[in-house]
């Protein structure tokens, strides 16, 4: 389980991931950049689930999806607490 200070910060990235791929399938963008992001994106719920602390898989997690779509860095930032988030 993620410490509590970082859990609200891994829920709004979680949340900015979907969001964003939800527009992008909605946008038509390329089906391949979106299973990329949505392979990495279904690995967040069990980092935040698992008995044992996950932060460091999580942040990697949301690097890579980062990678795949740079506007993502916002989901990055959130979960970092680098930067305030509205939703």
């Amino acid at each position: 389980m993620l410490e509590q200070s970082k859990q609200n910060g891994a829920l709004a990235a979680l949340h900015l991931v979907l969001c964003h791929t939800r527009a992008m399938a909605l946008l038509e963008e390329d089906n391949r950049r979106i299973a990329g992001i949505l392979d990495w994106a279904e690995l967040l719920p069990q980092y935040l689930a698992a008995e044992e602390d996950k932060a460091v898989e999580f942040e990697h997690a949301l690097e890579c999806i980062a990678e795949i779509d740079p506007q993502l860095h916002i989901a990055l930032d959130a979960f970092s607490n680098r930067q305030t988030v509205k939703h």
